[in-house]
């Protein structure tokens, strides 16, 4: 499957108890599919997959690919420090429909280049499903180097895409130019928002942003304008969405102001946290609120 376009991240919701909320994380799925977004990535960073436990994880994804009922395409991360894990993650995604999984590198320990060779070769050897790699050298503490990427991808054609996590364009842009070379079908998704716009000018798939989880017309406007060759409405969308970028400032724990963002904007619930996230600064819902002003709607599209 070809996925593009804007994938949100999507955050996972809870009651005031710290319980998943399926009923709240099935409408705050149809306001995204509302705004038209291209895709839903569950269980992804924002989606707090480390907070949960593995039934936990599977009643998730069970219930939110039902609801989605192939509206739009459905990724599903599987990251896990375990590989047994993973691949039964992986497994079940594929049997409840997802349309492709998002594997990110183990976190804890460094790995090897050949290590991490044989990790996501075992995914792949182990699952029909697409496959995207997930490098966000943040969490993980080592890249996915460009050149791991280019064997993975010459040797299993189901390995068919990246979500570049990085702050460097510079290595966005090697990743595609080179990978692209050796399969023309390879999709690199940028991730940060104010990588949005140029990371298209060099090819890009499309983007897996934090933003799009409670801004999304903000990121679809732009991408479906930039495809069009509206150079300058994509320009002022994207001083707009870098605008945004704060979220990421505003509490070390990124997803918890973005599930703010989610609540203050669609929900009368109260903001529903799990220990030890339950603890936050106490500006974080005002932050929040003044960031949202930025976002001004007419008709469904950002002024």
């Amino acid at each position: 499957m070809k996925f593009h376009g804007i994938i949100p991240p999507v955050v996972t919701l809870f009651d005031e108890c710290g319980n998943l909320d399926l009923n709240l994380n099935r409408r705050y799925l149809e306001e995204l599919l509302q705004h038209k977004v291209h895709g839903i990535l569950l269980m992804g960073s924002s989606g707090e997959f480390s907070s949960l436990t593995m039934e936990e994880r599977k009643l998730y994804v069970r219930e939110m690919i039902k609801y989605v009922n192939k509206r739009v395409p459905v990724l599903v991360g599987i990251g896990h420090t375990a590989l047994k894990e993973v691949l039964e993650l992986c497994s079940y995604a594929e049997e409840q429909g997802a349309d492709g999984v998002l594997a990110v590198n183990p976190y804890y320990w460094h790995l090897s280049e050949e290590q991490l060779y044989r990790f996501f070769s075992n995914i792949a050897e182990n699952t029909n499903l697409p496959i995207l790699l997930y490098n966000i050298p943040a969490f993980t503490g080592q890249s996915i180097s460009v050149e791991l990427v280019k064997k993975l991808a010459l040797n299993y054609r189901n390995i068919c895409g990246i979500k570049e996590t990085v702050s460097e364009i510079s290595h966005i842009r090697q990743m595609i130019s080179e990978v692209t070379k050796l399969r023309s079908d390879f999709m690199v998704f940028s991730a940060f928002d104010e990588h949005l716009l140029p990371a298209q000018m060099i090819g890009a798939a499309g983007s897996i942003n934090g933003s799009a989880v409670f801004a999304p017309e903000i990121s679809v406007h732009l991408y479906e304008e930039y495809q069009k060759g509206n150079l300058a409405e994509a320009e002022r969308l994207h001083k707009k969405l870098s605008e945004l970028m704060e979220i990421y400032s505003i509490c070390p724990s990124f997803f918890m102001p973005m599930k703010e963002g989610v609540h203050q904007r669609w929900f009368s619930e109260k903001t529903g946290h799990r220990a030890p996230f339950d603890v936050y600064p106490e500006d974080l819902p005002m932050k929040v609120a003044s960031l949202l002003k930025i976002i001004e709607m007419k008709e469904g599209i950002p002024k």
